[in-house]
Parts: C-alpha cells; structure tokens; sequence
C-alpha cells in the first residue's frame, strides 16, 4: 500500500479514497460519510477539486451498483472478491456514465490493481472487464439505471405502485444537484438571471453546473444557504405566521429549516445531540447572522423553561427518500434500524407534544419514504391523541402538482417525481399537527 500511497498523481489519490471508501461499505458497513472522517484513508489531505471528483466517482458507482453488478456476474469465469468487485464498480462507472478515454482506464486501473495484495494477481481480469466495457456496453450505448435493493424493493412496491417505484428509480438515475434557499431580504431576480440553472419558485435556486459554492454570488454576505427543496416544503408551506411566536426545533442540524423559521421572524430555540453538526451549523449561522437559542443537548434530556407554539420536529429516521443523493444507505441495511427508529420518532413524538401551547402546531417532518416513519407513525399518534388534528399545508398551485399529495388523517407525502420538470427532489414526509386548546 506504501508504494501507491507515495505516487504523486491527484488522479491515483482520487481512485485509491473512492476505492476504499466504496469497500468500506460493501465489506465493513461503514457510511461514506464516515469513511470519509476516517485519518487512514486521507480524504482530508485532498484538494478542494480532488474531493469534488472523487465524490462524483463514488456517489455514481454507488448509484448504479445494481444495475452494474449482473453485467459483471454474466461474464465471470470463477469467483469475484469483494476487493476486485468494487474495483470493477469504479472502473465501468468511468467508462459508462462518466466518459473516461480507454487508455487512461486501462492505466489507471491496472497499476491500481497490482499495488495492493488483494487486487495484484486480478489484472488480467480487470483489463477484460474494462476491454468489454468498452466493446461492447458503451458500444451500444449502455445506459445505466439507479435500482432499489431487493428487500427495500419489495416493500417500497408493497406501499406504493410498481409504477410510481420505476419513476423514483428514474429520478434517482440523474445526477444530483444543489439547491440553494434564498433569504427573504436578498434580491432574489438576480440569482435567476446570472446564474446557469432554474427553480420552481421564487426562494429556491438550483443550479444546473458544477460550482464553487463559497465563490457563489451571495455566499459571504449570507443570502443563501444550500437546502434540498423538500426539506423547505415542511416550513415554506406551513399555515402558520411563525413571526413573533415562540418556536422549538428538535433535531436542528444542519439548520435548514431552523434559518428558515429565522429568517420569517420566530424567536427560535433549536436543540440538537451532536456537536459536530452543530459546529457545522455555527459556521453556518455566523454568515447568516440569525439570532437563536442553539443548544447541544438530547432531546430526552431537555426540559424547557416555556410553552412554544410551534415545535418542528425531525427525527432521525432511514433517510430513503435521499438514496439519490446518498446511495450508500441502501447497502447499510436500512429496514434492520427500521424498528428502533420507529420507537425514536414515537418517543420524540411524545415528549414533544407535552411542551405545546394550547392551539399550537408540532410540525413533523421526515427524510423517508417507509410509511411506517410517515403516515402511520402519525395515525397512530392521532388515535392516541385525541386533542391533536391535521391542518393542510398553505394553499397555492403545488397542490395539484404530480408528486404532492395530501391524505386524509395522514400528512403530505412528497415524491421524488414532484417538479420532475427540473429534476425531481427527494422523497419526504410532513403533517401538521394542532393541539386543541383547553374546552374546544
């Protein structure tokens, strides 16, 4: 491994992260998230540029594993290891959907292969692997797709459509975006017309390019900050005038929906276990220039002094409805933790409701697309408790867009082909629950 670690190529150090990044999922259950936090494997040491491609490599090999993992099977001669399997992974994901010149393929990926002990007598395969790449599946044009596995398959058909789980597949095939959230006080007319990229609506911006985020227009003077557009939704379309009122976000990090609540006037008190998000979003709150009660704290460990009238609440959950930006989740085994996120939501769910005012609204939001998180999770809170109704979102033409839909006793669901227009989102869940004040 020393040898390879001393090669001075930016394009050898971007192969040997993603590989090891890539295997670490596959053979260690580690999130690239946390592969990537790891001081062994140097991502750190990185350059700004290297980091941003060898993302892309790895989020597009994760992407289309299942799709490329039968081609891969159809051709063996003999058994495949984990190590050469991923390897193989990268190698079509370059020759397939990122477009790399065969010889540089060929070069970079056979001095890989014969610098670590588990790839170096794999060589030969490799090349015939990569030889057949680009013969015969980019010859005729090969087109990569982003496919559920089996488990999350089986149940995502079993809660919705065959049809509607295709479309996802579809929207998570494309390739991911930014978006922006734009400030109230900013002159939102001019990220529209002087940047590349498109929106549909006047405080989200996403862009249709590769950018220097901290170079963009408007970042140090904080008119923005990145946040996906449903994650807004939960906020954005909440029938509630949250300037003035008293408000409580439980799970805050990365402060998305807390810089929303701020910038639309709440006195705002947000609360999240992990210190390290929450320096993320310090940094985040110092270019913003928002005043809130930020508090590091576990949320069954928090007593507050006051009643509020809104609490919004995000607790953790499988994060399904974002495979398309985070395909890694997906090989992490995502329904084992199913259960115990379940009694999580629940718990919070509980907690949070004793700390409303009267007529006040808890706002649940989740990043999934398990019903089990979303519309059941909250019927059954509803059945419990007998004080707490569902109010509808604000009205206005999203209501009869494809994608957005609102039911009866069960919230609104976003599907990743809401806006499909612009590219889709990630899938999501939210309701709006009041408690009925005293004799009502």
């Amino acid at each position: 491994m020393e040898k390879y670690l001393n090669k001075k190529s930016s394009q050898d150090k971007i192969l040997r992260t993603a590989y090891f990044i890539i295997l670490n999922v596959f053979k260690k259950n580690i999130s690239t998230r946390k592969s990537k936090a790891l001081k062994a494997l140097k991502y750190s040491t990185l350059s700004g540029s290297d980091k941003a491609k060898c993302n892309d490599l790895v989020q597009k090999a994760l992407r289309f594993t299942l799709f490329l993992d039968p081609l891969i099977n159809e051709r063996k001669k003999g058994r495949i290891r984990v190590e050469l399997l991923c390897l193989l992974r990268l190698a079509l994901t370059d020759i397939l959907v990122r477009g790399v010149k065969q010889e540089t393929v060929l070069k970079k990926y056979s001095e890989f292969a014969v610098s670590f002990e588990r790839t170096k007598h794999s060589r030969d395969q490799l090349r015939y692997y990569i030889h057949l790449g680009f013969s015969d599946w980019k010859k005729n044009a090969l087109q990569p797709l982003f496919l559920f596995e089996k488990k999350l398959l089986e149940v995502l058909v079993g809660q919705y459509t065959l049809e509607s789980v295709k479309r996802i597949e579809k929207i998570f095939s494309k390739p991911s975006y930014v978006d922006l959230y734009i400030r109230n006080r900013a002159k939102r007319g001019k990220y529209f017309e002087q940047f590349k990229g498109t929106s549909s609506n006047p405080s989200h911006f996403r862009f249709s390019q590769n950018v220097s985020l901290m170079k963009t227009k408007g970042y140090s003077s904080g008119e923005w900050w990145v946040q996906s557009l449903s994650a807004s939704l939960p906020v954005k379309l909440a029938p509630i005038d949250f300037n003035e009122k008293y408000v409580l976000d439980v799970c805050c990090a990365p402060g998305g929906k807390s810089f929303q609540l701020a910038d639309q006037g709440a006195i705002l008190t947000a609360i999240d276990k992990s210190k390290k998000r929450l320096n993320l979003m310090k940094e985040n709150l110092d270019r913003l220039k928002y005043d809130l009660d930020l508090i590091c704290m576990d949320v069954f460990e928090y007593k507050p002094k006051k009643m509020f009238d809104i609490i919004l609440l995000d607790p953790p959950c499988t994060a399904t409805g974002t495979l398309g930006k985070n395909p890694d989740l997906q090989f992490l085994n995502p329904l084992e933790k199913l259960e115990d996120l379940l009694d999580t939501q629940k718990n919070m769910l509980e907690r949070c409701s004793g700390w409303l005012a009267d007529n006040g609204v808890i706002i649940y939001s989740v990043c999934s697309l398990q019903k089990e998180e979303g519309e059941y999770q909250i019927n059954r809170f509803l059945k419990k408790h007998h004080r707490f109704s569902l109010v509808n979102p604000k009205e206005g033409c999203h209501l009869y867009k494809d994608g957005f839909e609102i039911q009866k006793d069960r919230g609104i669901r976003i599907m990743p082909f809401f806006e499909e227009s612009i590219g889709g989102t990630e899938g999501f869940y939210f309701a709006y629950l009041q408690l009925k004040g005293h004799g009502k």
